[in-house]
């Protein structure tokens, strides 16, 4: 008897109706805000498990270097150096910035969504490492003051570490945003005041996550894949090119699942 898929089968049962459980508290509590707390957080405090993997997996994995900068894994385990800056090109219509060779991709997807119908605000595509270390700081410095820690370098404090660890939930540290690849932007159907994806329009997300991977863009940090990605930010998207998008898309992974494919000793 094979005790170990066993095991497997009864875990992922397990995680499934806690999702069921954890999805539902969510929906309740989109509309019940007690009247001192923000809804409008910079990033959802929420827990939820991530899925299992979709089985059998839908045709063949991709025949794909995964060494290219496309394909690139960024994350708090696996930083980007300060030294690392990419060939930038502006995105029609704003001042934001992205990849060179990727920007033409992006700029289609954005004009089939207008042509469908729907507005389109880039509210985050390059950013610099000195950017995100501005960013991180800044919550850093801010939730320190929050804790009551004061003092004119209190960066040098021992307690300051407890603030460094807890804007890590919130805004990723430098060398962990895939922003400085240039390849990720953050899209919404307009601006909002703040990021709160219950609040967003849906309809504009699902003709997005439709048509994206025809433009060689994936969904990057979807709801459901939390536990493996560590943010749920579903209005960020990956450019890794058509043939690896339609195959994360048209199998629902995260592309932390795509990647240890080809990376068996990759730790997620």
């Amino acid at each position: 008897m094979n005790w170990k898929k066993i095991g497997w089968l009864i875990s992922m049962g397990l995680m499934c109706l806690a999702l069921v459980a954890v999805v539902s508290a969510r929906i309740e509590a989109a509309t019940n805000y007690p009247d001192n707390i923000n809804p409008f957080a910079e990033k959802e405090e929420i827990v939820v498990l991530a899925t299992p993997t979709p089985a059998p997996i839908q045709g063949e994995w991709p025949d794909i270097d995964i060494t290219l900068p496309q394909y690139a894994m960024v994350s708090s385990a696996k930083l980007l150096t300060s030294s690392y800056v990419p060939d930038v090109s502006k995105i029609e219509g704003t001042y934001m910035m992205f990849d060179t060779a990727a920007l033409p991709h992006l700029e289609d997807m954005i004009h089939d969504l207008k042509e469908n119908g729907f507005g389109v605000y880039v509210g985050g595509a390059y950013r610099s490492y000195s950017y995100q270390k501005q960013r991180f700081d800044g919550k850093c410095y801010s939730i320190a003051l929050e804790m009551g820690i004061e003092g004119k370098e209190i960066w040098l404090l021992p307690e300051y570490q407890k603030a460094v660890a807890e804007a890590k939930k919130y805004t990723m540290e430098p060398g962990a945003s895939e922003h400085q690849l240039g390849l990720a932007v953050d899209l919404y159907d307009k601006q909002y005041v703040a990021q709160n994806y219950d609040h967003m329009n849906q309809r504009f997300y699902e003709y997005l996550d439709s048509i994206c991977a025809n433009y060689g863009f994936i969904k990057r940090y979807p709801t459901r894949k939390l536990l493996l990605t560590g943010w749920d930010e579903p209005w960020h998207y990956r450019y890794v090119g058509v043939e690896a998008a339609t195959f994360i898309m048209e199998n629902k992974l995260c592309y932390e699942e795509f990647y240890a494919h080809y990376n068996p000793d990759f730790d997620y």
